[in-house]
């Protein structure tokens, strides 16, 4: 008799595979048959493989994919020979070429679903939105272990895959301590960039297109969201700034504190323009808070404001910064005093 061929390739080892599940459904296979199997079973290792999917796969048939389901269209008119029912039986040489001509489709089809199901990327999960509101901050801990400690007027994208961890942050801050697992990689798309790492304790900050990325622990690799670029990598102790749409990324050392003080209450400011600060206390409190115009907003600042209560810290920045708060209706207008440069 003559066997199913088994190819040295993949898809020949699937279509033998096939071929052979087809003729051991059916109610004439022999004796003779399943000794030839087990020949061709035994003779390498992805044969026996090859059929443990198939059979896999046939079971599971009907809750995969629609594009699966479609692949298996001509199946679906065509009963396996096992099921086939029959008012009256034909004669001999016609139940044998209906049996082949609906073991050849089925055979095709179960060899397709098997190179379609290698080769079909696995599906992402939906993703869940996570926000903190002006005024509040939030910790998450995800379902794979890594916790996210998210900050006020912030709002991250998180699904967790089976081949990736992809996150979404549009615009604010997070510090992240993310679970070691080098099978799924932590992707975070932020402004025009990507950041990926494998386990490791970071913070992203995206604020008017400008990203900042600390790292306390391990190294982070970023790079274009689009493009095939080389990544920077940053290493603990190390912040990147980049302004999306601009070619250049810096990479300095910095004292990882300054970046994660939010995170114990208090913000740490290095020559930062007034007009940051103001922004970073309207998110931080959830009432408005401006400088009365761009002279007062370009005033740098350095200091180190507890955020404790919003009459503390604006009292705190009046002594720090040559300004006066004046309480307007819904809000605080900082001005620039006389002296101030």
């Amino acid at each position: 008799m003559n066997e199913p061929r088994a190819d040295l390739d993949d898809d020949g080892v699937a279509e033998a595979a096939a071929g052979w599940f087809v003729r051991l459904q059916g109610e004439d296979a022999s004796g003779d048959d399943w000794l030839a199997f087990e020949r061709w079973l035994a003779a390498a290792p992805a044969h026996a493989r090859a059929y443990r999917r198939i059979e896999r796969i046939w079971v599971e048939v009907e809750a995969q994919a629609p594009a699966i389901a479609a692949a298996l269209d001509t199946v679906v008119s065509t009963p396996a020979p096992r099921r086939a029912r029959r008012a009256t039986p034909p004669p001999r040489f016609a139940s044998r070429r209906t049996w082949l001509a609906g073991a050849g489709a089925l055979a095709a089809s179960l060899a397709l679903v098997v190179v379609m199901v290698a080769e079909r990327p696995p599906a992402q999960p939906p993703a869940t939105s996570y926000s903190a509101a002006p005024g509040t901050t939030r910790i998450i801990r995800l379902a794979d272990g890594t916790q996210v400690r998210l900050n006020a007027a912030s709002t991250l994208r998180v699904s967790l895959g089976s081949d990736a961890r992809r996150v979404t942050l549009a615009d604010g801050e997070a510090a992240f301590d993310v679970t070691h697992d080098p099978k799924r990689p932590f992707l975070i798309a932020v402004g025009d960039r990507q950041v990926r790492v494998v386990g490791t304790e970071f913070n992203l900050r995206h604020r008017g297109g400008l990203t900042e990325l600390t790292v306390r622990r391990g190294v982070v690799e970023v790079r274009p969201e689009e493009g095939a670029a080389q990544p920077v990598r940053v290493a603990a102790g190390q912040q990147l700034a980049h302004r999306d749409g601009a070619a250049a990324t810096r990479v300095s050392p910095v004292d990882p504190g300054d970046a994660f003080a939010w995170t114990a209450g208090q913000l740490i400011y290095r020559d930062r323009p007034l007009s940051e600060v103001a922004a970073d206390l309207t998110r931080r409190f959830g009432r408005p808070i401006s400088t009365a115009d761009a002279r007062t907003g370009d005033l740098r600042f350095t200091g180190v404001l507890v955020t404790d209560d919003e009459t503390a810290v604006i009292h705190r920045l009046e002594g720090f910064a040559p300004v006066k708060a004046e309480q307007i209706r819904g809000g605080i207008v900082l001005r620039r005093t006389e002296g101030g440069r």
